[in-house]
Order: C-alpha cells, then sequence, then structure tokens
C-alpha cells in the first residue's frame, strides 16, 4: 500500500486582551472548520508557541503589558516560531502608523476594524493552505529522504552480502596496507577469522622470503594508482602457503588521493601444487632419461666394441683360408678333378663375401664411433658428385637422372656422403633391369622444420609387409643371386639420420620401383634455390 502522509490539523492562534473581540474572531472564523486557539494577553500567547505550532497568528495591536508589536518582536526571535505568519488587527483609524510598525515586527498582513469576517476568512485561508502546503511538502522531503536511505540500505546490503558470500577472496585496506575487511572466503582460505585479521597489516602475511622485492614494486605502483596484477603467496597459521591470483585496486577520494586498496582475486593453490608435482616428475623423468640414455650409450659401445673386435678376430682365420685356397689354386688348379675345382671356387668365393661383410660391419661399427662434425653443405654439389662417379664408370649401365633443387644443409660432410652413396647405389642397382634402364628422381622440400630428400628409382620394388625389416642389420629383401650385397648398408643409412636427428623411411610396391626418404634438421635461413630440376643422362 502507498504510504500515507498525515498532515497535522490547522491551528489559528487569536490574541486579544477583550473578551469580545476574540469571540468575535473565533465566530468568524468558525464556518472555515479550522481549531481556535484563543489568548488573552501577549505572554500567554508565547507560552502556548513554545509547545505548539499555528498555521496563523490574529494578533491584536493594542494590549496592556506586552503590545502586539512586542509579542511579534518575541514570537520572530524565536526559531519554532520565527516564519509563523503574523495577522495584526488594528483600528481602522491608526492604520497607517500602524501599519508601517507592523511590517517592521515581521506582520504578514492586517486586519482593520470594524473587522469583515469575508475578508478575515479569505486572508486567513491563505495561510492556512501555505501552511498545509509547507507540511506537505516537509513531509514528502522526509518521505523521499527514508526511501532513499531505504534504497541505499537495499544497495549496501546487496553490496556487502555480495562480497561477504563471494566465493572469490577480498580484502579491504587503509592507505597504509592495513586491513579493514576481509570476506569469509579470504577467512576460509588463510585460516584466520575477519576479527584476527582487522587492523593487521596485510604484508605480514606474506613471507618475507617469497619475492619481497617484487611486492615493494608492486606495491609502489598500486601506491601510484595503478591497477596491479600478480600471484601472491600467504601463509596459513600452520605454516603452509596460500597462493592467489591478485588484483589490487586502489581506491581515491575526489581529490584523487589513495585512501584504501581493494584486493580481489581467486585460490591457485592447487593448480600451484599441480605445477609443483609436474615439475618434480619432469625433473624426474630427465633424471631417469638421461640415466637411461647413458645406460643406452654404454651398452651400444660395449656392441660396438664387441662388433669391431670380432670382426677384427674373423679376420685372420679368413686371410687364412682366403691365401690356402689361392696357393691351392695357383699349385694344383689344373691338376685338380672339376669338381674340386667347382668346390675351390666356391670356397674362394664366400671367403670373398665374408671379407667383404666383415668390411662392411666394421664400417657399420665405425658410424657409431665417428666423431660428428656438422658443417653446412650444398646438397645439390653433393648429390652431383656421387652422380659423377656413375658417369665415369664405364661398366655402369646408362642411367636417367633427374635432380631437383637442393638445400643447403647441415651434417656430418663424411657421414652424410656415406649415406647419399648408400642409397643412391640402392636405387642403381635394384632398376638397372628396368625397361629403358635405370631412372633416378632425386627430390627436395622443406615441411615442418624439416628438410624432407628422397630418391625414387623404377627398379623391383618390394612388398611393404616386409618394410620393417629394411633398416635392420642382415635382413635382406632380395636374395643374394639376385642382387648382390650384405643387408648392412641401410643400416648404416638410419644410424648417420638417427645421429643427425632426422628420420628415414621407404614405400615401395613390387615391380613399382621404391621411394626412400630421408628427414634432416632445417636451418632458420636455408632458401631453397628456385631452379627448376634437370635431367642427366649416361651416355
Amino acid at each position: 500500500m502507498p504510504h500515507q502522509i498525515t498532515i497535522p490539523p490547522a491551528k489559528v492562534l487569536i490574541v486579544d486582551d477583550q473578551d469580545s473581540k476574540r469571540l468575535g474572531l473565533g465566530a468568524a472564523l468558525h464556518p472555515l472548520g479550522y481549531e481556535i486557539v484563543m489568548a488573552a494577553s501577549g505572554r500567554e500567547a508565547l507560552r502556548y508557541l513554545l509547545t505548539n505550532e499555528v498555521a496563523v497568528i490574529l494578533l491584536d495591536v493594542r494590549m496592556p503589558e506586552l503590545d502586539g508589536f512586542e509579542t511579534a518582536a518575541l514570537i520572530r526571535s524565536r526559531r519554532q516560531s520565527e516564519t509563523t505568519p503574523i495577522i495584526f488587527v488594528t483600528a481602522f483609524t491608526n492604520a497607517e502608523s500602524d501599519t508601517l510598525t507592523g511590517y517592521t515586527h515581521g506582520a504578514v498582513d492586517f486586519i482593520f476594524s470594524p473587522i469583515q469576517p469575508e475578508i478575515l476568512r479569505a486572508k486567513v485561508q491563505v495561510f492556512v493552505d501555505l501552511y498545509r502546503h509547507a507540511h506537505l511538502a516537509r513531509a514528502q522531503e522526509r518521505r523521499l529522504r527514508e526511501l532513499e536511505g531505504e534504497q541505499a540500505r537495499r544497495e549496501l546490503h546487496k553490496l556487502s552480502s555480495a562480497l561477504e558470500q563471494s566465493a572469490d577472496p577480498v580484502i579491504i585496506t587503509d592507505a597504509q596496507g592495513h586491513i579493514e575487511y576481509v570476506n569469509a572466503a579470504f577467512s576460509a582460505n588463510i585460516g584466520h577469522s575477519a576479527a584476527e585479521l582487522s587492523g593487521r597489516p596485510l604484508a605480514s602475511l606474506q613471507p618475507a622470503a617469497d619475492g619481497a622485492a617484487d611486492l615493494q614494486t608492486l606495491w609502489c605502483q598500486v601506491r601510484a594508482g595503478q591497477v596491479q596484477r600478480a600471484e601472491v603467496t600467504y601463509h596459513r597459521p600452520d605454516g603452509q602457503p596460500y597462493h592467489q591470483a591478485t588484483t589490487i585496486t586502489p581506491l581515491t577520494d575526489d581529490a584523487g588521493t589513495v585512501t584504501h586498496f581493494i584486493i580481489t582475486g581467486h585460490d591457485v593453490s592447487e593448480r600451484k601444487r599441480m605445477e609443483a608435482e609436474m615439475q618434480a616428475l619432469n625433473a624426474s623423468l630427465e633424471a631417469r632419461v638421461r640415466e637411461r640414455t647413458a645406460q643406452l650409450q654404454e651398452v651400444n659401445e660395449e656392441i660396438e666394441a664387441y662388433a669391431y673386435s670380432i670382426s677384427h678376430d674373423l679376420r685372420t682365420p679368413l686371410r687364412h683360408i682366403m691365401s690356402f685356397a689361392d696357393l691351392l689354386a695357383r699349385s694344383m688348379g689344373d691338376a685338380l678333378p672339376g669338381k674340386a675345382r667347382d668346390y675351390l671356387s666356391r670356397i674362394q668365393g664366400s671367403a670373398q663375401r665374408m671379407s667383404e661383410l666383415i668390411d662392411r660391419l666394421l664400417d657399420f661399427a665405425r658410424t657409431g664411433r665417428h666423431q660428428l662434425t656438422p658443417q653446412d653443405i650444398d646438397l645439390g654439389t653433393l648429390i652431383n658428385e656421387v652422380i659423377s662417379d656413375y658417369l665415369r664408370d664405364p661398366t655402369a649401365p646408362t642411367i636417367t637422372w633427374e635432380v631437383g633443387p637442393m638445400p643447403t644443409v647441415t651434417a656430418d660432410l663424411i657421414s652424410l656422403r656415406e649415406l647419399l652413396g648408400n642409397l643412391i647405389s640402392n636405387a642403381v642397382k635394384y632398376s638397372r633391369n628396368a625397361e629403358g634402364g635405370p631412372r633416378i628422381r632425386v627430390q627436395a622440400e622443406l615441411i615442418g622444420g624439416y628438410h624432407h630428400v628422397s630418391i625414387t628409382d623404377n627398379g623391383v620394388g618390394f612388398d611393404m609387409a616386409y618394410s620393417h625389416k629394411l633398416f635392420t642389420v642382415f635382413q635382406r629383401l632380395h636374395t643374394y643371386d639376385h642382387f648382390e650385397g650384405h643387408g648392412v648398408g641401410l643400416a648404416h643409412v638410419k644410424r648417420i639420420i638417427v645421429r643427425h636427428g632426422g628420420t628415414v623411411e621407404a614405400r615401395s610396391a613390387e615391380g613399382q620401383g621404391a621411394t626412400f626418404t630421408f628427414t634432416l634438421p632445417a636451418m632458420p635461413s636455408a632458401p631453397y634455390p628456385q631452379s627448376e630440376a634437370h635431367w642427366v643422362e649416361q651416355a
């Protein structure tokens, strides 16, 4: 329901020492329905006005002791009645002198005897209406202030509840950093009640060792009026850290002076704990990787040393076999029966292959022991050098070469030349029986920070089901009778590439040639030449 505004009833105070005149004035005003209060003297009127409020005063000018002018002066001197309208009642014969004196003492109007009731009622009615309007305005003003106060209290309660019930911590400090308010979330996180924290320096909750210099810099910037964000560590009573992602906002007065700071944020203790666990786990993993790498390196070195030793140890009996077989062939070759000569030939051939296999095994062992010397290498020039060996060889088949634009790479020159020699010689070997002769294509492209170099031939290819055996020592997908070899070359290629931080893979289908692709890390500024691929056909 709307609030009802109550206006007190209007009172008219009639002050006259003559009863007949008081009664006459009261009778004239009776039709208006106002409450009429009568006083027989100025002193009686003053006593009444001490505790009562009236809408208008009808005051006789001629009275004994205190006349009307003196009474009016005293009424005007009092704060509670200084604005009450006074209408002087005087005889018409004294009108001019009384009027001047009356206005001097605060009169607002005059009524002249003999009284005309209509005029009297009209004048009184005007001041009563003003009285009621003034009371109504004051009542409405009071009600407006009450409503504004209620609204302000509701808004303040809402803000206070929002701060108190916020799931995120909120702190308010004075300009010196002493805590004036903390909400329930911060109290719960820090392990102190609001009463325990009130008045304490906020800095007392932060350990001196935890980024003290950074905190000093932070607060200097905040005191200069800048909003700052940081991760701050507090300590709970049990010594456990509490981490908070914090925003510190300075509050200023109208003059721009910082009066308070409001600190908001959210608890990141769990994230910090997980980060610490992750760092510890990473450190543990890195230590285990280093330990495992060292163990593997030690095992590899032992295996390489063992292979190197075995290869050397095999050379002596093999050299004896080859020497005595050659001696037997020279001394008794023609005298031997045909079957014996065949056996002798097989012994010599097998011994020769064994010698070559030992050489390749030694090369493979040396690959792991060879100290890499990275340098910038023009890959196109190196490939052309390998190709030139075939161009100068009169026994080599007719080969068609396609070499695309090549980058400059960073690698060990000896190892990279051996790698290219192995891959290109394989491509030539397995495509020598292809229709139209071997056709070898070498291409390169930059993908994801790595140079991808591919060597494609038109040879016999292989079944991809056995591709996992390609880069393993002594594993061959074609027999020695069809294609010579020892099953070490591709294992050698893989070891070289892995030591350079790259990868190698093969794609093929039987009868459709093969593509071997290796990768090398690219230099940040290693542009590809813009020249097109060129063809070289061996005569």
